[in-house]
């Protein structure tokens, strides 16, 4: 049995530990903390919409069209979802995981992700009925957590929207989805 100060130097030799991850994890550059990989996502002035299922193109443009639409927020005021549609093959088939390891890091803070929100219009959209898509968030706070829900077109623009301007917490998001998982309109 530890008496007192064992336990004390135990605790301090683990917040050392903890400290000089942290300082090492700060100094790396996002892209290696992830997984080594280069990444090849491009670098976008808005959230990427990344199309990662080829099949068909007549869905894919439906899909796309349906998220870069303005809607209506009352008052005459129109929002757009802030997104830059990504279609680069190399993308096909990738799961959320994967996409995350290719986001670039930011150039004026090269350990945070250039991105922290990606838009995914994989195999799931393109089948399901409403052709909800795939949201990918990384909390970078929150060593890297990669967190995902699913929205439909529609809603994208409203959770792209609050997430990006801290309106609203990813939380709030998870919280408000249905039964199935999917946000819709809130």
């Amino acid at each position: 049995m530890e008496d007192e100060s064992g336990r004390l130097a135990r605790l301090r030799r683990i917040l050392e530990r903890r400290e000089e991850r942290a300082e090492t994890t700060a100094s790396e550059p996002w892209r290696t903390r992830v997984d080594g990989e280069s990444p090849t996502l491009p670098m976008t002035e808005t959230v990427p919409l990344i199309r990662t299922d080829f099949g068909d193109d007549a869905t894919w443009a439906a899909v796309r069209d349906a998220v870069l639409a303005p809607h209506p927020q009352g008052g005459g005021e129109y929002f757009r979802a802030e997104v830059e549609p990504v279609e680069d093959r190399r993308f096909a088939g990738l799961t959320a995981a994967e996409l995350v390891a290719r986001v670039p890091a930011d150039p004026d803070c090269p350990e945070e992700p250039a991105a922290t929100l990606l838009v995914v219009a994989d195999a799931t959209t393109m089948t399901s009925a409403e052709h909800h898509l795939l949201l990918v968030s990384v909390d970078v706070a929150d060593h890297d957590t990669v967190r995902r829900l699913r929205a439909t077109p529609r809603a994208v623009q409203q959770v792209e929207n609050n997430l990006t301007t801290a309106n609203m917490g990813w939380e709030e998001f998870a919280e408000a989805a249905d039964d199935d998982g999917v946000v819709r309109l809130m």
